[in-house]
């Protein structure tokens, strides 16, 4: 619920996020128990606690909010590698 994620201008534009969001959409709407039917890549972005997107068509150009976001301010993700894109970098360790 913290997660800024679905809200990063980086994936704003992508035609993967947008997919993907819309696949867990339909599936919300019918009151499937999306927890046991959805795996980690079927979610456009808590990269925050996965790591790094499964969507390829991401627009780094434009600033990504890690730093705004309370779960990285929580577990002092500012001291990690990488610092911040964990959308396109990876999860921090």
């Amino acid at each position: 619920m913290k997660c800024l994620c679905s809200t990063c201008p980086v994936q704003a534009t992508s035609d993967c996020v947008k997919g993907k969001m819309k696949k867990i959409q339909e599936m919300m709407a019918e009151d499937v128990d999306i927890a046991t039917m959805i795996e980690p890549t079927d979610v456009p972005g808590v990269y925050c606690a996965s790591g790094k997107a499964t969507c390829s068509d991401l627009y780094f150009h434009e600033e990504c909010k890690c730093v705004e976001c309370p779960v990285f301010k929580e577990n002092g993700l500012m001291k990690g590698e990488p610092m911040g894109y964990f959308c396109r970098d990876g999860a921090a360790k």
